[in-house]
């Protein structure tokens, strides 16, 4: 390969471990891992790696951990990420109601329900390419869609079955270089009307939803929890940003997992002034006229939108209360 470092991500770290070994084989180089140091201690250190390498050229191959702190790893790399998938567990991953990892701190996320649900979509998200593994025994529909789905999380990636990492890596150098990782996620795709999946399924769909007025909280959380349900299809990622009527002068930003929900200010910028929601979802058998509907049944009436924010403020609120505001890039 000309690029020079790989970085292997996955939830599955016996697969990711097993598969870095066989790049490192590829590659000739050792992987470096730093798994045995505390976990602030080791993701400082390979973000130093990484950096290191970079800057020398260096060829290196990294086996991420799950529980790595990803952004700065992923702004540091000047090369590959590949992204190992267990055919067998995808969706079950993409829906997993667990925690990633016990939390390191009060404002540390990865100790949420759900937590490890958002890491999958997020290892998806950010790779360069997706590598499936175990894949001879999944029945052909049901890998269509698998396939559909990560190529609608990330229409840039180069999406194999994986048959050796040495033929896939020979397919990736083939391949142009792709956009820089913060670009690579399909609902930015969706939300600049460029969302162009290479690998499509007739039941995996994608679609960018907007309305100008805020959420009424309290029938947000009863539709969000109807939808979880399945009434509309099987809601797998939505990403976005919103507002809601009782935080008025806030934008939100929207991030859905599975069952796993996070609604998280943003800070004050003249730029998000016009928006008000604006998501793309992406799900499987999703009845899109129904998910717009009840959406829509969730923002304010006209009799409430009359009524003005202080009027707003006093609506019923069951939804969590907001922490600190965070990075517009959601990292």
């Amino acid at each position: 390969m000309q690029r020079r470092t790989v970085l292997t991500t996955g939830l599955c770290a016996p697969a990711r471990r097993r598969y870095a070994g066989e790049i490192s084989v590829a590659l000739a180089q050792p992987v470096i891992t730093a798994s045995a140091l505390p976990r602030d201690e080791r993701d400082r250190l390979l973000e130093h790696t990484i950096t290191r390498a970079r800057d020398s050229g260096d060829t290196i191959v990294v086996d991420t951990p799950t529980d790595a702190d990803l952004p700065p790893l992923l702004d540091a790399v000047a090369g590959e990420v590949v992204c190992i998938v267990d055919a067998r567990r995808l969706l079950d991953d993409l829906r997993d109601r667990s925690a990633l990892a016990p939390p390191a701190h009060a404002q540390d996320d990865r100790g949420d329900v759900g937590a490890r649900a958002r890491h999958a979509a997020h290892l998806v998200e950010c790779a360069s390419l997706v590598v499936f593994i175990d894949w001879e025994g999944v029945e052909t529909s049901r890998l269509s869609v698998m396939m559909a789905v990560v190529s609608h999380l990330n229409p840039t990636a180069r999406i194999r079955l994986s048959r050796s990492a040495t033929e896939d890596l020979r397919a990736l150098a083939e391949s142009p270089p792709g956009p820089a990782w913060r670009e690579r996620a399909g609902w930015v795709h969706a939300l600049n009307d460029e969302h162009t999946p290479f690998m499509r399924d007739p039941r995996v769909v994608t679609v960018r939803y907007e309305q100008l007025r805020p959420f009424h909280p309290a029938r947000l959380a009863h539709q969000l929890d109807v939808i979880d349900a399945g009434t509309c299809g099987t809601l797998v990622r939505s990403v976005g940003f919103c507002r809601l009527a009782t935080r008025p002068g806030v934008l939100a930003r929207w991030e859905q997992a599975g069952s796993a929900m996070w609604l998280d200010p943003l800070e004050a910028d003249e730029g998000w002034r016009t928006t008000v929601q604006e998501i793309a979802f992406t799900g499987i058998d999703l009845d899109v006229a129904e998910l717009t509907r009840r959406f829509d049944d969730a923002a304010l009436t006209d009799a409430e939108l009359a009524a003005g924010p202080t009027a707003w403020e006093q609506l019923p609120d069951p939804l969590p209360p907001w922490p600190a505001t965070i990075d517009e890039t959601g990292s």
